[in-house]
Order: structure tokens, then sequence, then C-alpha cells
């Protein structure tokens, strides 16, 4: 199958997200044998103006895609957090090709107003949107032309390339990268709990509280750093939702602590991940862990094979390329494949 897939590449980054979950669903699809070609929409919108602020940029990225589509005829579009690609354009492509599939990739929270309008924007002309939430939530976007499904973040074996889990010499205990957070908020103030309540922790929290964020390899850098890493989100009542720092804790081999109210629970086991209901229950599980850091290492290795072996970029890229051809899901994957059709 010829896929075209549109997203934030970052190229102005140099380098800094190799790790995006827009690079693992390129190498999904390839891997699975189709041809690939990327379009970083910011990126070639940002061409028409030193400082990316032209409004003609935008303009310019719509028309070389069209031109992209044209000489490429996709069988498949893949819209992946394409903010500066408007819905005439991609209408204009569904005429130019008639039988376009158009799917829309979004792994953003629903908590986020400006995520919830970007769903409702791209429901207009999109076929299915994947998205990293999943349950009824997702009935308020079905239109009688566009269906939701969940999906996971995917890990990488050629980007989550460490395995912390062989290591009992790391300088830290517990990694959380939370880009910018101070102790006022819910976040910040689970992160302030765990300094009070486990003073014994080596604790590491780039971001928090003015502390430095950490990007591209010397992100990687602080996760080998760590033992075990906390999934934290800003919220946690919205099933299976998570951000991406999940697969690229657990695809790294942390020990990864997850909330039991995202839901996943129901897919992994206390084998594999370290769940907690609350923050005294993570505060106690962290203890244990320091002081057994053999059992750490076990279940750490579990959680590594089993988010590799269920929530791979293969697995993921093929999901997306089933529910777009109409092939049958059902039973075939570990996470939920409902479809919220109209």
């Amino acid at each position: 199958m010829r896929i075209v897939l549109v997203g934030n590449f970052n190229e102005r980054r140099e380098g800094a997200n190799f790790y995006a979950t827009v690079r693992k669903l390129a190498n999904g699809f390839i891997r699975n044998g189709h041809q690939v070609m990327a379009f970083s929409d910011r990126d070639v919108a940002r061409e028409t103006g030193k400082w990316g602020i032209f409004r003609g940029g935008d303009a310019h990225a719509n028309e070389r895609l069209l031109r992209l589509c044209r000489n490429f005829r996709p069988e498949l579009l893949v819209l992946f957090h394409a903010d500066k690609i408007g819905n005439g354009t991609v209408r204009e492509l569904r005429a130019m090709l008639p039988a376009l599939r158009v799917a829309v990739v979004n792994i953003d929270a629903l908590f986020l107003p400006e995520n919830v309008a970007r769903i409702h924007r791209f429901a207009e002309v999109a076929d299915t949107t994947f998205i990293t939430t999943a349950g009824a939530r997702l009935d308020a976007f079905v239109t009688p032309s566009h269906s939701l499904t969940f999906i996971p973040n995917p890990a990488d074996p050629s980007i989550e390339t460490l395995q912390c889990f062989a290591h009992g010499d790391q300088p830290h205990d517990l990694f959380c990268a939370v880009g910018s957070e101070s102790a006022s908020t819910p976040r910040g103030r689970v992160l302030k709990e765990i300094e009070r309540s486990v003073p014994e922790a080596r604790c590491v929290f780039p971001g928090f509280e003015g502390r430095p964020p950490l990007s591209g390899q010397d992100y990687f850098d602080g996760i080998a750093s760590a033992r075990m890493g906390l999934n934290l989100n800003r919220e946690e009542n919205y099933h299976l939702y998570s951000s991406d720092r999940f697969a690229q804790y657990a695809g790294n081999g942390l020990l990864v602590f997850v909330a039991r109210s995202t839901g996943y629970d129901g897919i992994f086991t206390d084998e594999e991940f370290a769940f907690y209901r609350d923050t005294e229950e993570l505060a106690d599980k962290l203890r244990y862990f320091i002081r057994h850091d053999g059992e750490r290492q076990r279940i750490a290795r579990n959680g590594h094979e089993r988010y590799h072996a269920l929530f791979g970029e293969r697995l993921v890229a093929r999901y997306i390329e089933d529910v777009m051809t109409g092939r049958p899901v059902e039973g075939a994957y570990a996470w939920p494949t409902a479809i919220h059709r109209a």
C-alpha cells in the first residue's frame, strides 16, 4: 500500500525528538511492507518565513501536499496532528483520488480543549480517528461519516534500545520527566509528596520546579540513569489514556509505576508493572522496590517484554491498516478494538 504520513517530524529540532511517535508509526508501516512518504507539514510551512510566522506558509504546505499526492497517488493518507493541513485540502485530495482513505492519529488528551477542537475539525473530512484514549468518551466525536477507535502508544525496538532492567548500578531510583510543572498543580503535588514521604529515594524530575527539561539523547540518558519510572499524567481518569512516556519508560526497561485508574491493569499485571491506587500506595511500593532491587529488575524485564510484544510499532501500524482496509480486528489485539460509529 502507498501511504502518505503527514505530521510534525520537527526537523528544526535537529534530531532532538528522534523518539517521536510519528517516526515510530513510519517505521511500523515500512516494516509491514508498505511504501511511506513522510511529509512534515510544519517544517514545509516554515520554509516561507525565517521565523515561521507568515500565514503564506500554511498555503505553501497545503499546495506541496497536493503536488506530492498527485505524483505519488497514495491509497492511505494518515494525518498525525497535521495542524497546518486544511480540510479543504483533504477534500481536494479525496476528489482527486476517489479511493483514498483518510485516517487521523491523535495522541493528545481529551481534557485539552484545543485537542477536542482538533478532533471535531478533522472529523469533517476523515474516515477514522485513532486516539490514545478508549471508552465511551469517543462517542462524542462520532458522525455519520467518521468513526473513532483506540490505539496505544507504540514502542519501537530500534528507538527504545535501553535495557534498564539489566542494570543495578544506576545513580537514581525514580525518573519522571514532566516538561514544565510547579508544585501547585495536581501532578506537581504528587512529585512533591514523593520527595517528602520517601526521602531516601534518589529522584530525578526534569522540568519540575524550574529544573531543566530534557530532550534528545539527554532524555534517554536520564532514563538510563534510573531504575524506575513514574508514568504520571495530568489527569488519570480517562480510560487507557497515557502520554507517550509510558512507551518510552516501559520500552526502555524501567520498572514503571502506573495508576490503576488508567485501566492498564486490565491489560497488564502486577508482574509487569507497579500499579498503584493512590500516592500512599505509590510511596509504599517505591520504598519496597528500592530495598528489593532483584524484584525491580524481574518485573521491569517482564514489563519491557510484554509492552514490546503487545504494543510494538508494527502491531499499532497494522491495526491502522486493518481498520482502514476493513479487515477483521476483533480478538487480534490486546487492546480494546471497539470502533465507535454512528
